[in-house]
């Protein structure tokens, strides 16, 4: 067992909860770590003549609910042979997942279930935890079941606007040369689009990017599979206006060469750390939450910070990474920056 190191993960006994906690019991096996199961439960508004006779028999009731379904998981982790512990708390549960992940290396949470808004609201415990832990957080979506057909479909991103909003457009504008791996494809997506079984990380030109691509690398590596750097920024007249067309032309390339040069020096350096990871790196015009997302239909993995500069800058979790939240439809790995972290 990996000295004093541990997963959390937040157990409520729904089937996002049953999803996260498979996860978090692989990666834990796979690491030797332990496995720390969290449940919360919220004491009510009860009226004041009522309270004495009402607050400990309620109290004495909830947390044994919570403390039945933790067992019930916590079995579960020692029939693998998984180090297991578990903690039941009056509260708020994404605080009190907050407070775990300060001695946690993954914290992991379900996300809510889809539904026509749930582009809009990531939820309560999920959203609180990415955007305060201090440590890297992996969110699992819905699983997604699809119907038996002879073509293969990618579901859709969770969108607000709901499905048949207009699609937001991207261009391939540079790559890395690789050698094509074995991918499956899908008829709903563009071949430069489809990132299937692969972990995606989303690089930004600032300092941040390292930490977050090092740990995608990390999942890549963990998981056996492929490791693709995306780069994205809107390389059009409304975003860079320049007072004439001949001066926007001649930016426009030194743009693009800032990311391009990033990601070419990231790839070099994970392939140096992880010479057995296939390395691959794309830059897009387009904007970084879109492609993210997008990506996110195909990819076994997206792995994003908490903020960062230019395309990536934000509040709390930033713009780009509450978007990528609440839109994917794959996991999400969310990074920590130094800058972000207690």
């Amino acid at each position: 067992m990996a000295e004093n190191h541990s997963v959390v993960v937040g157990i409520d006994g729904s089937p996002n909860s049953e999803r996260a906690f498979e996860v978090a019991l692989s990666v834990a096996e796979n690491r030797q770590w332990a496995l720390r199961l969290v449940g919360a439960y919220v004491y009510p508004f009860v009226p004041e003549d009522q309270f004495v006779r009402i607050a400990d028999s309620y109290r004495r009731e909830a947390a044994q609910r919570v403390e039945e379904v933790l067992e019930r998981f916590s079995a579960r982790a020692r029939d693998a042979g998984v180090e297991v512990s578990t903690r039941t708390a009056e509260g708020d549960a994404g605080g009190l997942l907050v407070e775990e992940s300060r001695s946690a290396e993954l914290a992991v949470v379900g996300k809510r279930g889809r539904n026509r808004f749930a582009g809009r609201f990531l939820g309560s415990v999920s959203g609180k935890l990415a955007a305060h832990a201090h440590c890297p957080t992996l969110v699992v979506p819905e699983k997604w079941e699809v119907e038996e057909s002879g073509a293969l479909f990618a579901p859709q991103q969770e969108r607000p606007e709901g499905p048949q909003s207009e699609h937001e457009p991207s261009t391939l504008m540079a790559e890395s040369e690789r050698s094509q791996p074995q991918r499956r494809r899908f008829e709903n997506v563009k071949e430069e689009h489809n990132f299937d079984s692969q972990v995606v990380a989303g690089v930004d030109v600032g300092q941040t990017s390292t930490e977050i691509v090092l740990r995608a690398a990390e999942a890549a590596q963990m998981t056996r599979l492929p490791l693709t750097l995306v780069s994205a920024a809107p390389l059009n007249t409304d975003v860079y206006w320049y007072p004439n067309p001949v001066q926007h032309n001649l930016e426009i390339p030194k743009i693009r060469g800032k990311y391009t040069d990033h990601l070419k020096e990231l790839s070099e350096q994970v392939s140096a750390e992880h010479p057995q990871l296939q390395v691959h790196w794309q830059f897009f015009d387009s904007t970084p939450a879109g492609v993210l997302s997008e990506a996110s239909r195909t990819a076994a993995l997206v792995v994003i910070g908490t903020r960062g500069h230019g395309g990536f800058a934000g509040l709390l979790l930033g713009s780009v990474s509450q978007t990528v939240l609440n839109r994917a439809v794959a996991p999400v790995l969310v990074v920590p920056t130094k800058k972000h972290r207690r």
